[in-house]
């Protein structure tokens, strides 16, 4: 477990419903998005500390996000209960993915959480050279 739900109350939020579920979920995604980092490293021993603060803020704003999605939360769950067009008389709206605003590609990480870790270089996808 990544966000204990007193950290998550101290940085601010409280709309997870069910947080146990939900942060399970969200770090899933984090993981997914950060090469499993923390899988490999230790959360707790790590000491950058503005590393750690973001990620625990990403989580966070995940859990918010997953907690506002309902029962689904799942991505194929998601873009298929997102519709791909909407017609009203004779106006015809389309759009081929309804979740790009709100997620990063096709993960289920949000945006918002995105933006979080940009700059603690958990999501460098580069290669070590020597």
């Amino acid at each position: 477990m990544y966000l204990t739900y007193d950290e998550y109350l101290e940085l601010g939020f409280d709309k997870a419903t069910d947080f146990i579920k939900l942060e399970a979920y969200a770090e899933r995604h984090l993981n997914a998005v950060t090469q499993d980092y923390y899988m490999m490293h230790s959360l707790a021993e790590d000491t950058n500390e503005y590393r750690v603060q973001k990620f625990k803020l990403a989580m966070a704003i995940q859990v918010d996000y997953l907690n506002g999605l309902g029962d689904d939360i799942s991505l194929s769950g998601l873009l298929n209960n997102s519709p791909s067009s909407v017609s009203v008389g004779r106006m015809r709206i389309e759009n081929d993915n309804a979740t790009k605003t709100a997620t990063v590609g096709r993960t289920m990480l949000s945006a918002e959480a995105y933006t979080e870790l940009i700059y603690t270089g958990l999501l460098y996808k580069g290669v070590a050279y020597q």
